[in-house]
This record gives C-alpha cells, structure tokens and sequence, in this order.
C-alpha cells in the first residue's frame, strides 16, 4: 500500500509511459559523472573526499555538520554496523584511551568472518533466501543453506561484484565453474515454488514454468539493474520506458536453464518432462545443453497465448550486446548477460549497488528507493556523489571492503545522530546518518546471546530450529519445527543460521521487521509497535537470557556487578545517578525474592531499554 501511495504521489497512473528514446534521458541511466569533489568553507572538517560532498550541500543551505560522536558511542556504531555484534567490554575500553586506533579498529572489523554474517544477511534479504518452498506445502530445500553459506564466504573473502554476480547468474557458464559456483546459482532457485502441486498436462507445467522464470526476472532486474521490468510481463510497463519486448528478451537468456537437485517430494517419479539430477546435493539453475527454446511474447503473460518470437537482449534503453554462439553444453547467454550488468560502463548496475552499500551503513540510501531507479523512484539527494562511490568501486575492482572502509572513516559517518530524523522540509536532508537507528531482529537477538555470554560462533551449515511456542508448531504442517522445552548451544547460534521456514517465520524475528522472503526486500521496515516492548519484557528467551547476563556480570561488589552488566550491554558505564538508580532497584527487588533475581530484572530492564535497541 505505502509504495501504490508513492507511485500515485509521484506520477499520474494513467499518463502516457515515458517513450525510450526520452528515457535514455532520465538521471540514472546516464554515463557516471566525472564530478571533483566540490571546494567547501570548512576546509578542517572533511576527512576525505566524501566529506566535500556532503559538506558542500549543508554549506549550501546554511547548515553545519554535527559534532563528532564520542569514542564509546562510535565503536559500538562501526561494531554493530560491520558485524552485527557488541564491542567487548575491553574493546570499548582501549578504544577509548586510544580513538587514533580508529582505522585499525575498522580493519579487524572487516577481517573478522562475523563481518560476512552481518553484510551476507543483507544480501539475503536481496535473493529471497529462505529454507521452505512456501505455497501450499511449504516443502523443505535440505541443500538451501548452501547458498547462504556461499553468500557469507563470498562477503568475507572480499569476493569481487562481477565474479559475485557472475556466479549467481551464471555459475555453470563462467571459466572456473565447480559445485561453489552451482551453488552460487540457487540465486535463480531462491523464490517460492509449487512443485508437488504445479499440475501434469502440457499447458499447466508450460504456465507454470513461465510463473517460476518470472519470478528469476523480476528479481534479477530489480536487484541487479534497480529496475521494474517485472511490470512489463503482460505489457509495456505503465511508468517507466520498458518494453514487454524488453521482458521477454530478458526471458529469452534464461529459457534455457532447468533446476538441478531434486527437493524431496516435488516430482513424480515417472514424470520424464522435467530433468532433474536426485542425486545432486545442491539447489542450482542451470543449462545442460546449448539449445534453448524459442521465447515468444506471452499475450497477457499467458504460456497458452504466444505472439511473436524474440532473440535474447538487454533492454531497449540501453546499448544492443551481442550475445556469442552457445558453447558445447550450454548458450552462454547468462554469463553475457551478467557480463553486462558489471561492466564499467554500465553506470545503472554500479549506482545500484553503491546506493547499497551506503544505505546499510546509513539507514537509507542516497536513492531512497534502492530497487527503482526508474521514473517512479526517488532522485538521489546527492547525485554527483553516488556517482563517486559508483567509480570508486569500479577502480578498486568491485571489492565492498575498501568503499566500507572510506565511508566509515568519513567525518559523515562519525557525526553524532540524532534521536530522529529530519522532515522533508528541513534542509538537513542534505546531510544522512543524522537519526537513530533501531538493531535489525537479527542483530537484537544476537547482541543478546552476546552479551549474556551464550552466543555460539559456529559457522555454516543447516539451518537451526530455536524453540517456539507449543501453540504455534500446529502451523508448521510439512518439515515440522520440534517441540523444545530448553535451549542450548545448538540453538544459540547467531540468527542468520535460523531455519527460514516461509510459512512459519520466527515470531521474535517477524515482530522486528525481518522479511518475509516471498520477495526480494530491499530496504526493511522499521515499526514501532507495543508488542514489541511487551515480548522484550515476557519472552522466555530474552528472560533466561537476562539470568545469564546476570551470572556473567557477577563481581565482588554490587555496584561493580551493575557497572559490569551496563558495559556488556549499553557499551558504557552507568552515571552516578542511574547507579544509584539501579542500586535502589537491585535492593528493593530481593527484599521480595533473592539477589540473582534481582539481577536477572536488572538485566531484564537493560534489555529492553532503547538504549540497547538502538545504535546511536
């Protein structure tokens, strides 16, 4: 409803489309400007070229950037932020003595494998990564995980953007293709699927073909290029300058691929049109032979309603590419393809993925609509300096590291924030990063188990099942989730290795906005509901949690006990006035039960303070 709303507010529903010959005219299809980072007043506040950008546009409506967070608060902000964990109590400390060891802080970060954890959960956000099929029968994919974990590697190895989207697209075509690179291709695998229910005859399994490949360009075009074209199945899209030739072009690229590794129960076994591999231990999209079916334009996106053929091609608005003849066993159109979305004229793709990267470090992109760049999309606020980031990240060969460190080593990035953020009408909207922002559900967990001294760091493999409440395992029909009365090591791994069962999402991390996975998500919600306060304060997890942290806390003497409990969770010590305060709670609370009660309600409190939800 909130993007209907958007469309409707930035353009008219039923005005005539933009032709392509005036969309080559529109902002983000441009050549990357060869912009210098502008002449600002405060010559003493940039720390490097992003700086400028930034301070030439708040010069420009009369602002001043915000003073520099202090020490404590901007370690937990760079933790949090590259890893998705709480600096350790020691961390903070020799941080603070030390604020020069800055650049050296964001290197460790960056080295550290929990770095892939924390950006692979963005990534897979993008894919629609889940466990189930979804639909009706929500099956279980035993081999899914594998390209999560694929995911995670690629993040931590620093892998570059064209290989990153070559394998995903192409892992069967490119030079060097093994079972890594297979894996790399459950990308096209990733979105729900109807397979033990898709029907028998001809025309139903040609439908639901043509269902299953519109999910693979939809997400592909939006995730790769920031463009709609998924609109323009049964027509030429309403808003933006792409054709239904364009879709269909696009589809003829992927019609040759066929799914590899059978997910149990999805095919009878003497049904011969589908080849399918039982044996693979993976979950892959591929091509096993160089000829692919002729594609036509689907009348109405109907598989039973051809109109005219089309050749395999990128979309109108853009330079023709010639696609080469087909190798021995497959057409090579993939791996063209992905060529084309990184090469290093193909100002789009690095734009989307560079707007990317800022809005996970900032909250929201320079473009805030991640996934359109298209007429219906928002404008950059900073074009010349998305543009910047684009080319910085072409010259350092694609690789994320050097781009994360040169944004957080920006004097943009270290400013205090604010407790909320600016409205449309103020001219601080030139400036980002000045609000709030809330721990992703994933990371809430995490920094608990962190802090209470109970998170495992095991990496990889199959998912894990945490326990849920007995009322709620009647919904899960297929794969069901087991009944735990206790949790242990096993179940306190870090959150992005939970079991994404799509018909039975973890309530805590639902509740938190994590996404759904029947689409791609690329920006997430952030509500602020009641029950959210009320399962901090009544959940068994975050209650046992507490009687950890509580444990671990433990010292000689109560206040060190307390000073303690709020470094391992708020990242600093408590002021004279909150110790008393929390002295005076401690006491009144085992005068009616015992002091580790006591503790474990103090704990209980911290918690849920928006000062641990919350990185500032």
């Amino acid at each position: 409803m909130r993007f209907f709303l958007f469309i409707a507010l930035t353009a008219p529903l039923f005005a005539k489309p933009p032709s392509v010959e005036e969309g080559r005219g529109h902002w983000a299809f441009q050549p990357l400007s060869l912009a210098k980072p502008p002449a600002v007043q405060n010559t003493a506040w940039p720390k490097n070229d992003l700086d400028r950008f930034i301070l030439a546009a708040l010069e420009k409506n009369g602002r001043a950037p915000d003073p520099e967070s202090d020490p404590a608060t901007l370690i937990r902000r760079v933790t949090l932020d590259l890893t998705g964990l709480l600096p350790t109590p020691e961390e903070i400390t020799a941080f603070v003595q030390n604020p020069s060891s800055y650049e050296a802080l964001i290197e460790r970060l960056l080295a550290s494998p929990r770095y892939g954890e924390r950006w692979g959960r963005h990534w897979l956000d993008l894919a629609r990564y889940a466990d189930t099929s979804g639909t009706h029968n929500d099956l279980d994919r035993p081999h899914a995980w594998k390209y999560r974990d694929y995911v995670i590697r690629s993040f931590n190895d620093d892998k570059p953007y064209a290989r990153f989207v070559a394998e995903q697209l192409a892992g069967d075509e490119i030079d060097g293709a093994n079972e890594d690179t297979l894996i790399a291709t459950g990308f096209g695998r990733n979105g729900t699927s109807n397979d033990d229910n898709m029907g028998k005859t001809d025309d139903a399994l040609a439908q639901y073909r043509a269902d299953q490949l519109d999910d693979v360009i939809s997400t592909t075009s939006s995730v790769f290029l920031g463009l709609t074209l998924g609109c323009a199945r049964c027509h030429d899209h309403k808003t933006d300058p792409l054709l239904q030739r364009d879709y269909y072009s696009l589809l003829a690229i992927f019609n040759g691929t066929e799914k590899y590794g059978l997910v149990p129960g999805t095919q009878d076994r003497n049904d011969k049109r589908v080849k399918i591999d039982e044996t693979a231990k993976i979950h892959a999209l591929i091509e096993t032979k160089p000829q692919v079916p002729p594609t036509h334009i689907m009348l109405r996106g109907s598989a039973l309603n051809l109109g005219e053929e089309v050749p395999p091609a990128v979309p109108a608005l853009f330079k023709p590419v010639s696609f080469p003849p087909p190798a021995a066993k497959t057409s090579l159109r993939r791996k063209t393809f992905a060529e084309w979305i990184t090469a290093s004229d193909n100002a789009l793709a690095w734009r989307v993925i560079a707007n990317r990267v800022w809005q996970h470090h900032f909250g929201q992109g320079l473009v805030a609509s991640p996934s359109n760049f298209g007429f219906t999309g928002a404008k950059p606020t900073h074009p010349a300096l998305l543009d910047y980031l684009a080319r910085q990240l072409i010259a350092n060969g694609g690789r994320f590291k050097v781009l994360h460190k040169r944004i957080l080593m920006s004097a943009t990035y270290r400013q205090q924030r604010r407790t909320s953020f600016p409205t449309r009408s103020e001219p601080g909207l030139e400036s980002p990063g000045y609000g709030l922002m809330r721990m992703e559900a994933e990371v809430l967990r995490d920094c608990i188990l962190q802090a209470s001294g109970k998170l495992n760091d095991q990496m990889g493999g199959p998912g894990i099942k945490p326990r849920l409440r007995a009322d709620l395992l009647p919904a899960s029909q297929r794969n069901k989730w087991p009944l735990l009365k206790s949790e242990g090591p096993e179940q306190w791994r870090r959150s992005v290795y939970i079991y994404q069962k799509r018909q039975l999402l973890m309530p805590m991390l639902e509740l938190f906005d994590a996404p759904t996975t029947t689409d791609s998500c690329a920006a997430r919600l952030e509500s602020t509901v009641p029950t959210q306060a009320l399962v901090l304060m009544n959940d068994d997890f975050v209650e046992e949690q507490a009687a950890h942290l509580a444990q671990r806390a433990s010292s000689v003497t109560l206040d060190a006990t307390i000073k303690r409990m709020f470094m391992l969770t708020l990242g600093q010590e408590p002021s004279a006035d909150r110790l008393q305060q929390s002295l005076d709670f401690v006491k009144a609370r085992e005068a009616a039960s015992s002091r580790d009660q006591a503790l474990t309600d103090l704990a209980h409190v911290l918690f849920n303070s928006s000062e641990f939800v919350y990185i500032r």
